[in-house]
């Protein structure tokens, strides 16, 4: 895991028992921690959002803890998400010839759909199929009003929540997805359910996938 300390952020905080936080300097916020006692066993953690710009050192207690776990594990989370993206989608495939450096037919598993590619020849193609002129004006209206929904419901997931969901997508069995999280089966169809009530959380989705 990234070394958070190490960033730099605007504002830093120290929580109070009480839960209550209050602003405090870099040198204060990330002091050496004091050694887990007897009548005090929690470890010293910290919340860390550098996007938001903050760092809090959590009050030694179950709620710092529980709070400091539930961070550690969304960091992680979006550390892995970034690797994954990043990857191209040819490693460890038949299509891949080791030799990333050199490489031209590296793709990423996040596809920009305006943007153009090189097929084999040389050739520039592009992977975004504009609208056929004739089709019905309506039904394009809309699927464009569902995608911006889509798009909408999947910016606020988890990035666990957008992994599955590309899984799912993509059709990947049941078993694969449950080795990739550490679950049972069980374990995944709940995850799986979970994520179709947020997703029909959205009138539009919802509409959506009674229909189909």
């Amino acid at each position: 895991m990234k070394n958070y300390q190490s960033l730099y952020y605007p504002e830093y905080y120290t929580m109070l028992s009480d839960g209550n936080s209050i602003k405090t300097s870099r040198r204060e916020c990330f002091a050496p921690p004091e050694e887990p006692t007897e009548d005090n066993p929690f470890r010293q953690r910290w919340y860390y959002d550098p996007e938001a710009g903050y760092a809090i050192r959590l009050s030694r207690n179950k709620m710092g803890d529980d709070i400091g776990k539930r961070n550690a594990a969304d960091l992680k989370s979006e550390e892995r998400y970034q690797v994954h993206k990043s990857q191209c989608v040819w490693k460890n495939t038949n299509k891949c010839n080791q030799d990333c450096d050199h490489c031209n037919r590296r793709e990423n598993r996040t596809v920009e759909l305006d943007k153009t590619y090189t097929d084999e020849n040389n050739g520039r193609i592009s992977k975004f199929d504009p609208a056929d002129e004739s089709a019905d004006i309506t039904t394009i209206i809309e699927d464009k009003a569902l995608l911006a929904a889509l798009i909408s419901i999947l910016d606020k997931l988890s990035p666990e929540d957008r992994e599955l969901w590309e899984f799912l997508k993509t059709k990947v069995k049941k078993q694969a997805i449950a080795d990739r999280y550490n679950l049972t089966l069980d374990g995944v169809r709940y995850r799986e359910q979970r994520l179709f009530a947020k997703l029909r959380s959205d009138k539009a989705l919802c509409d959506f996938f009674e229909k189909h």
